[in-house]
């Protein structure tokens, strides 16, 4: 499978909450480094503890958070991702962009990292909470 054919299928995986294809798409010992000071703000390690992130973010906007990927950038160990997302909560509805930046090794993601504009930052904190 091409680079970005597994980062498709990665947000394929996302859109459906899919966790036994995202399992199969990240390497156990996955880093994921999520921007910011929001509660899940970080450097994530393992593939679970991305896969419990993921899933928290999916919980704590109630299935709402849509990511779009609408371009590609592949060289032969990373894949540049731009994305266009959204989620609500309650009320209060956020949306922006990402430049999203996969390693990939033997055919699965090793590391992620994101870079948001264009968005809300205090929508952004009150539909992410997790605590």
């Amino acid at each position: 499978m091409a680079n970005d054919d597994i980062v498709r299928a990665f947000y394929t995986a996302r859109g459906t909450n899919d966790t036994k294809a995202l399992r199969a798409l990240l390497t156990p010992d996955v880093r994921w480094h999520e921007p910011g000071d929001e509660d899940y703000s970080g450097t994530h390690e393992g593939r679970e503890t991305v896969l419990k992130l993921l899933e928290d973010l999916h919980q704590a906007t109630n299935g709402t958070f849509t990511l779009k990927p609408t371009g590609f950038l592949t060289t032969d160990e990373h894949v540049v991702a731009k994305i266009r997302w959204s989620a609500s909560r309650g009320e209060t509805h956020v949306a922006g962009n990402e430049i999203a930046i996969y390693r990939i090794t033997e055919g699965k993601i090793a590391e992620a990292w994101f870079h948001v504009d264009g968005y809300d930052p205090e929508a952004l904190t009150t539909v992410f909470a997790l605590h």
